[in-house]
């Protein structure tokens, strides 16, 4: 589970602590955001807490945790809901900052508001050895029945979080052992599905996300508890974190179809299991958007209460996100959802939102500027809106035309996946910082490399919301390969070509449903894949475009053997259906309710103030065709400075310092030759305490003998405290790559 990483205290310091200056640095680039108002005497720093757990193996773990809460209701002997967010990102060093912009004014509005570290991480005991592990899931059960049970706690607990405990929430509310003081989840940019919408497979095929981020928690995990809380067991501690650490890249790549392993932790298929009130977010730029549509759509057909929103922001919540416009969400979600699940009150209906809140872009330049805010609106949908969706056909045809009608004249289009196309879609997700540029860029060129297919000039604005469709007519041959197929739109005014929206596919499925793979079939085929869910406004006079391409890097690893695709157009072959959407007339309720672009959280300087910087953080990202042992490929660098700072408050004046490096090549004849290298170097000091955890981490395909090909990895970690060496960890290993 992919989680922004600016979310982490150090990196997000550069622009949350701008925003709580005086005079605003980085964060004035978003806008300067009004801050609500927390008094510490009423929600002062939050309190640690311990709770044991017990694993499926009869070991007892101490899993530590902290709380905001109300002192005034506290003192009055007051018993109050609590809602509490399990992940392994640290919660002092690591989330604390961030965590100060929402939690204090749940906690402000009468709430609990716990912040658990998974065990392995942070300051708790053991190991982690995978996501959604059944310790992990075991744990979370344990600690919101010990939750409910504090003498403070009222009995009623809700679950929540972004990315990773997003999708921890989901998966409780839907296990048989639920507990009964679960009461309601709210799922930001998380995932239902594992395999084909999160950083792994999507379509089936291999996504670059998967060896990055398996660097990325290879880089955060092995740093130690803080002894500030653990005391002198910290050592040990860290020695067990250090030498149970495992290269998760191995399990996800040995699990290339959607099997057991994936569907244990996928709610997609057994919503009917979820017994919560679910709030599903997610943002257009985010790699977590179909999850987000499918839990309303799914929960709301069943009857269960649900409700969404989707705004134009990356992997982020609606009042912290990039681009804009921000949602007032902190300040609308307590009174209209924890407010009426956890203390059963009733809202004001006239403020309410509908059950799916969309925002609907309208067409534009391919442009990243500071202070961007889309051009659109606020609409209204709920879980029912496929019964209204009015289907707009095209027509792949002759002379790389999209029509309206089809074409009588069959033509075949060859494209070879040597012609390395990809570089100006950036990541799979925006992780909504105005100060990264993440956004895709024109598609200009990577159109150029790729075969597409242009419209006429729209007549009429055509508003879509869903899953645009797209059906071709091929022929491949190799087997495995996968395509990428992008839904674009063409400026009139540039000539400019504008992301809209995508999917991966792997050709082995042809079903649309990802079930069992099959090798590529021989000969002419045809595939129906749906692109990722999409809302969007193709205004008049632009040009929709539609490009397909049998290589997409860095984003799509690269197959193992170069392919030749053919597609056939005309005579009925290949077509693009959009979803078009009618205007409703609860769209203009909801545009007057939302329509104000608002920036408001609590200050964090208050929790975690920043008493020196050592190094401002820094986020860059080039990509690049050039040399490689003689041969034309291409580069992709990724520099992710966090800076150095020193945190006051609760932190005891700790520093927190992290770079890291992430670099990618591959040759362009060359498909066996993708390689990506990471390394992280993470540092924690307070006064004589020092510690350090160097990582690297490298993966690759190479040729087995039998003809087949593998991916290969190799990792370390070395750890030190002040510059003695403590720990180290070396893992290497090879996984056949038998269907991507």
């Amino acid at each position: 589970m992919r989680l922004d990483r600016r979310d982490f205290l150090a990196f997000g310091a550069t622009a949350a602590l701008a925003a709580a200056t005086a005079e605003p640095r980085a964060l004035a680039s978003c806008g300067t955001p009004e801050f609500i108002d927390v008094p510490l005497d009423v929600v002062p720093p939050p309190k640690n807490i311990d709770f044991t757990v017990r694993l499926a193996g009869g070991r007892a773990l101490v899993l530590r945790a902290h709380y905001w809460y109300h002192a005034p209701a506290i003192r009055a002997g007051t018993r109050l809901p609590a809602i509490v967010d399990f992940n392994p990102y640290r919660r002092r060093d690591g989330m604390l900052y961030v965590d100060g912009m929402m939690y204090p004014w749940f906690a402000y509005n009468e709430y609990l508001c716990f912040r658990v570290d998974l065990q392995g991480s942070g300051d708790s005991d053991g190991t982690i050895t995978d996501e959604y592990t059944q310790d992990e899931l075991d744990s979370c059960v344990q600690v919101i029945e010990q939750i409910a049970k504090l003498p403070f706690c009222d009995g009623g607990v809700g679950m929540m979080g972004k990315s990773w405990s997003a999708i921890n929430s989901l998966i409780v509310a839907a296990r048989d052992d639920c507990p009964s003081a679960l009461k309601a989840v709210v799922f930001c940019c998380g995932t239902d599905d594992r395999f084909n919408d999160d950083v792994h497979y999507m379509g089936g095929a291999q996504m670059y996300d998967q060896p990055s981020w398996a660097a990325s928690m290879w880089g955060w995990l092995p740093m130690p508890p803080d002894p500030a809380i653990v005391g002198d067991r910290w050592k040990a501690m860290w020695r067990e974190r250090v030498r149970g650490l495992g290269f998760w890249f191995d399990a996800w790549a040995t699990h290339q179809t959607r099997d057991e392993y994936w569907r244990r932790t996928s709610v997609r298929d057994r919503y009917d299991k979820v017994k919560v009130p679910v709030f599903a977010i997610s943002g257009w730029q985010d790699g977590y958007k179909n999850p987000a549509e499918r839990a309303v759509r799914t929960l709301g057909g069943l009857g269960k209460p649900v409700a969404g929103i989707i705004g134009p922001w990356g992997h982020k919540y609606p009042f912290d996100g990039y681009p804009g416009p921000r949602v007032d969400w902190l300040r609308y979600v307590v009174p209209h959802w924890w407010d009426v699940y956890l203390k059963g009150k009733t809202p004001e209906a006239s403020s309410a939102w509908p059950q799916l809140a969309l925002w609907l872009g309208d067409s534009r330049e391919p442009e990243r500027v500071p202070d961007y805010v889309e051009r659109g609106t606020w609409v209204a949908e709920d879980h029912a809106w496929q019964t209204r969706t009015q289907p707009h056909a095209f027509y792949l045809g002759d002379g790389n035309a999209l029509a309206t009608q089809p074409d009588a004249r069959e033509r075949r289009y060859a494209i070879s996946s040597d012609r390395l196309t990809g570089t100006d879609m950036l990541e799979s997700t925006s992780w909504g910082e105005c100060d990264n540029d993440d956004l895709p860029r024109d598609q200009r060129e990577t159109d150029r490399r790729s075969l597409f297919f242009d419209s006429a000039p729209l007549e009429t604005d055509l508003p879509c919301f869903g899953y645009p469709e797209v059906t071709l007519d091929v022929e491949c041959d190799r087997n495995p390969a996968a395509i990428a197929v992008r839904l674009c739109e063409v400026s009139p005014h540039t000539g400019k070509s504008h992301l809209v929206t995508y999917r991966f596919w792997n050709l082995g499925y042809l079903d649309g449903e990802l079930g069992d793979p099959q090798p590529v079939p021989h000969g002419r085929f045809t595939v129906t894949l749906p692109l990722n869910v999409m809302g969007h406004t193709f205004k008049r006079g632009w040009k929709v475009r539609l490009s397909i391409s049998p290589a997409y890097v860095p984003t799509m690893w690269r197959a193992s053997d170069a392919c030749e695709l053919v597609v056939h157009a005309g005579g009925g072959a290949g077509k693009l259906v959009l979803p078009g959407r009618p205007a409703r007339a609860e769209d203009a309720r909801i545009e007057r309710l939302i329509g104000t672009p608002v920036t408001a959280h609590v200050n964090p300087e208050q929790y975690a103030p920043i008493l020196k910087t050592l190094r401002d953080g820094a986020n860059r990202r080039t990509a690049r065709a050039t040399e490689i042992d003689g041969k034309p490929g291409i580069a992709v660098h990724k520099l992710m400075d966090e800076g150095s700072y020193v945190y006051g408050g609760i932190l005891d004046r700790l520093l927190v310092d992290s770079v890291a490096t992430e670099d990618f090549t591959t040759i362009a004849g060359d498909p066996l030759s993708s390689k990506m290298v990471a390394r992280y170097d993470s540092q924690l000091a307070r006064g004589d305490w020092r510690v350090r955890a160097v990582t690297t981490s490298t993966v690759w395909s190479e040729r087995l003998p039998d003809g087949g090909s593998a991916f290969r990895y190799e990792a370390t970690v070395d750890t030190y405290i002040g510059d003695e060496p403590f720990e180290q960890t070396r893992v290497e290993g090879t996984i056949p790559r038998r269907w991507v």
